[in-house]
């Protein structure tokens, strides 16, 4: 199999500093760099969730998403050798799985059907995890934050899939996988100020969408 081309280099943090990571996955990934088949096996069951949820979102259905994730994972593999800082295993993988879906999204020029199946039974996950991200310094606490923070609704997850691929890109890896602005914009390859600006006219998106289910008499609490 020939190696993909055009694969992000691992990014370094202009502020110097690492991503957090535990030992255990730190010792997966260096193992996985050599080499070594199990660690890369056990490296696909801790992180082949989430991003397998990314995925779906990006693309829209099932089918596509599997093929997103399968494919992120042999170019992972295979591209092992160019990363040389296991720190950095997750933001770089999220940069292979993010481009490989744009791209897929593209050549296929139709969206699917979102199937909430699978993605609803996370809500404790994703609740608890979207929630440490808004409570960090310099987040919003307007409604809109607070349906992220506390509800994983099926109109929420719909509004967000509704969204244009660029937008729900960045709604995604800062809600729900709690990325900075800056680790966002060296993922997706865009400015910094870009991925503000998108986040910002993401809010507004959906706050208009929920406001207009909720004045279709949906019997859900006006909150915006």
């Amino acid at each position: 199999m020939e190696q993909e081309e055009n694969i992000p280099e691992p990014m370094h943090r202009k502020d110097g500093k690492e991503a957090d990571m535990d030992e255990k996955t730190k010792a997966f990934v260096e193992q996985m760099i050599t080499g070594d088949e199990s660690a890369f096996d056990a490296l696909y069951h801790f992180y082949s969730g989430k991003l397998y949820r990314m995925a779906l979102f990006l693309t829209g259905n099932r089918s596509d998403s599997e093929d997103v994730l399968q494919e992120t994972f042999v170019k992972c593999y295979l591209n092992r050798g160019s990363l040389k800082n296991p720190e950095r295993f997750e933001a770089w993988i999220y940069q292979i799985l993010v481009r490989t879906a744009w791209r897929t999204s593209k050549m296929r020029k139709r969206k699917g059907e979102l199937s909430y199946e699978g993605l609803l039974e996370q809500q404790e996950e994703t609740g608890s995890r979207t929630a440490a991200v808004l409570q960090r310094e310099d987040r919003m606490d307007g409604p809109l934050e607070k349906l992220l923070r506390d509800e994983t609704a099926r109109e929420l997850l719909g509004a967000v899939n509704r969204l244009d691929v660029k937008y729900r890109t960045v709604v995604l890896l800062h809600y729900y996988n709690g990325l900075g602005t800056r680790e966002i914009a060296e993922i997706t390859g865009i400015l910094e100020g870009t991925v503000k600006s998108r986040l910002s006219k993401a809010r507004r998106l959906l706050k208009k969408c929920l406001e207009t289910e909720l004045a279709a008499g949906n019997g859900r609490e006006a909150v915006l």
